[in-house]
């Protein structure tokens, strides 16, 4: 028995100029917000109910507040009960790290219906001045989500890795507010300085994605037992959108295999695979008995990929 995909639904606020650039940008609300639409997308296109979900894992960055996490204010609003609600904290990998959590609970069959959320609402602590300008183009706000539980027949989860390196946590980073920072989590002068901002190495960043993405494709590809040529669509996530163009040149990948968000609406950090794949999914683009192959790279450093039939 895999796991499946059982049901999609994504979300994405209207687009509008910041940063020199159209992004969708949340006008209000916070991260769980904004996955509620995509959640109710989600459970429709699986013929479940809010009633059905047993477990909640939530892939975000960019909670509602420091604490609690995403995942209990995302469980209030569904009015999901007492059920289990936990974040993930992998960022632009979050998605995959959530589904290898929730895999392990429905093999295990300790749960039937895991509702997989992933959302960012980026757009409030980006720097739009011209010193910032660079980064916050790069990023849009989003959300998205999966019902997942016990598949059919081959449908479903055919592998998933994941990685992390740690020695590389200050090339795409947010400092402050720390609990590092004694006695306070950020001095004003912290705060003057814009080190509350995301920062990224660029070049760190770029050579990360071209080396890993590549190599960790091929990983969960023969972990899948599937050749290259098998999947009927790539979906990459990376901050730069030229990265995923140079990894799918030097991989042979068709144009029309790949799909590109960071490209189309601004990366979303954890919630840019599961987008894509929601609206290749709403579009036609991919089916029922489709292969689909994830992979995403970014802070962290984190990374992985997964092999999914549909």
């Amino acid at each position: 028995m895999r796991t499946a995909l059982l049901g999609l639904g994504h979300h994405l606020p209207p687009a509008v100029e910041a940063g020199g650039v159209k992004r969708p940008i949340a006008a209000t609300g916070g991260t769980s917000d904004l996955a509620l639409p995509a959640a109710e997308a989600a459970l429709a296109r699986a013929g479940a109910t809010v009633g059905d979900v047993d477990f909640i894992v939530f892939a975000t960055m960019t909670p509602d507040v420091t604490f609690p996490g995403a995942a209990c204010y995302f469980q209030s609003k569904l009015a999901c009960g007492t059920i289990a609600s936990l974040d993930i904290r992998a960022q632009c990998a979050g998605f995959l790290f959530g589904l290898s959590v929730a895999d392990q609970f429905i093999r295990l069959g300790t749960h039937r219906r895991v509702l997989l959320a992933a959302a960012e609402v980026m757009s409030p602590g980006l720097d739009y001045s011209e010193r910032g300008a660079r980064v916050a183009a790069l990023f849009g706000d989003g959300a998205a989500a999966a019902v997942l539980g016990p598949g059919e027949g081959d449908a479903g989860l055919r592998s998933i890795v994941i990685h992390a390196d740690g020695r590389h946590y200050d090339r795409f980073w947010c400092e402050y507010p720390a609990s590092r920072q004694h006695p306070t989590r950020m001095t004003l002068e912290n705060f003057r300085q814009g080190r509350h901002f995301p920062e990224l190495d660029c070049d760190s960043v770029r050579r990360f994605g071209v080396a890993t993405l590549p190599a960790v494709i091929d990983e969960a590809l023969a972990a899948a037992g599937a050749a290259r040529d098998e999947v009927d669509l790539f979906v990459l996530g990376h901050a730069f959108p030229d990265v995923v163009d140079e990894v799918a040149a030097q991989m042979k990948i068709a144009n029309d295999k790949v799909s590109n968000p960071s490209r189309e609406h601004g990366h979303l950090v954890a919630a840019s695979l599961p987008v894509a794949l929601s609206r290749a999914a709403a579009d036609g683009r991919v089916g029922p008995g489709a292969t689909v192959c994830l992979a995403a790279c970014g802070a962290g450093f984190t990374w992985g990929a997964a092999v999914v039939q549909l």
